[in-house]
């Protein structure tokens, strides 16, 4: 694979965040996880809607006792967010006060400041009642009963009784939990995968969990664990990604990146600081500050000449230039013309795109309007529907 080593240009480039993060999470802070930050996200949305609650309450009492002022008529009330399906009908209408994509046929949805789950017929299949809620993945969501955290089946079933401070979404079969301000891996029951006793931990994937076993002020080394929680690859890496296709991206103490098979060999070993998997055949390079796109040979397809780029998905990948964004197909070619405020990848053949004017609609693979721009909020598309926010009916 020594041919792949001109992919990585020797500039470091600036961190790439995706859109859809920036535009749907709370900027990250130092010692909090990105599920804590979407967690504390949900959390003021709860908190935001019960003082508007509470607040309504106080001026109907007002006007009632003669202690208000009567006033011009009120705006009506948000219509709140509701479903669409990819022709842009509605399908479910618009009544909640939050809104997550659908996943295992469940949508978390905030309805009177507490969270449950509907199906796609928007009835609740697990009725509103708890703190803050995450998706379903592997038959298993976290919720948050108080301030510990659990997981639910489908059916709503406590599996795995709230007794966490923090949770990540299942995968390979196990979730990794805080517990006493340490991480560990459990299972679908609750059964322990390995103790509470890792520093930091990340999703187990094809049979390896990244692990920082131990604490020091100046080398927190990562390394991997099996399916049992024991340690297969030792603590050595300053920074790792999850497993891929049988890979992991690592990156040594002086900074030097490789690929690491599951036995913790070194496959392909690069002496840039830029790593990147290939996504539709192609990876991220980049050259004085300006990114485009690299094939497995070192070529390069799509020159580097944007601000910032993002992977590609279902074919096409979005570009920015300056303060807007577009997107192109594997050969370069345009297919949607840089001229976006914000945008999302596509997903199920749709993109969601803001344009200048403030509204939201979506794009279709050919570049042209699929669904016409006039939601406030709008999601990516999954199983079929996209949660979408309006003001009030257009």
């Amino acid at each position: 694979m020594e041919d792949l080593r001109s992919i990585f240009s020797q500039e470091e480039p600036n961190p790439k965040t995706s859109v859809y993060s920036k535009y749907f999470q709370a900027g990250r802070r130092p010692g909090v996880s990105q599920q804590g930050v979407s967690r504390m996200k949900k959390l003021a949305v709860t908190l935001q809607m019960s003082l508007g609650l509470l607040a309504g309450t106080l001026m109907s009492l007002a006007t009632l006792t003669g202690c208000g002022q009567a006033t011009a008529p009120q705006q009506a009330a948000s219509a709140g967010w509701g479903y669409i399906d990819t022709t842009g009908n509605v399908a479910i209408p618009p009544q909640f006060e939050a809104a997550m994509p659908f996943s295992q046929d469940r949508a978390g949805v905030l309805k009177g400041g507490r969270w449950g789950f509907i199906d796609k017929k928007g009835q609740f299949v697990i009725p509103p009642q708890y703190n803050t809620v995450e998706s379903f993945s592997e038959g298993r969501a976290a919720v948050q009963v108080g301030d510990k955290w659990g997981f639910i089946d489908l059916g709503g079933r406590m599996a795995v009784q709230p007794t966490f401070e923090n949770t990540m979404p299942f995968s390979d079969g196990t979730a990794a939990v805080r517990f006493n301000k340490l991480w560990g891996y459990v299972g679908k029951e609750g059964e322990t995968i390995m103790g509470a006793n890792a520093m930091n931990v990340k999703p187990m994937t094809e049979g390896r969990g990244a692990v920082q076993l131990q604490y020091d002020a100046k080398w927190n080394p990562w390394g991997f664990v099996n399916d049992k929680g024991e340690v297969v690859i030792k603590q050595q890496y300053a920074s790792v990604l999850p497993f891929k296709n049988g890979v992991s991206e690592v990156k040594d103490e002086k900074g030097k990146t490789g690929l690491l098979d599951r036995d913790g060999v070194i496959i392909y070993k690069d002496e840039t600081e830029l790593p990147s998997l290939f996504h539709d055949g192609l990876a991220i390079t980049s050259n004085r500050g300006k990114q485009g796109f690299a094939d497995n040979k070192g070529n390069i397809v799509i020159p580097t000449e944007y601000d910032q780029v993002e992977n590609f998905t279902e074919g096409i990948a979005m570009v920015r230039q300056d303060l807007r964004w577009g997107y192109v197909n594997n050969k370069g070619e345009v297919v949607a013309k840089i001229q976006y405020d914000k945008a999302t990848p596509f997903k199920e053949g749709l993109a969601a795109v803001k344009l200048a004017g403030g509204r939201w609609g979506y794009l279709n693979t050919k570049g042209k309007l699929a669904i016409e721009p006039i939601y406030d909020e709008a999601q990516p598309f999954s199983e079929g529907l996209a949660a979408v926010r309006q003001e009030q009916a257009k």
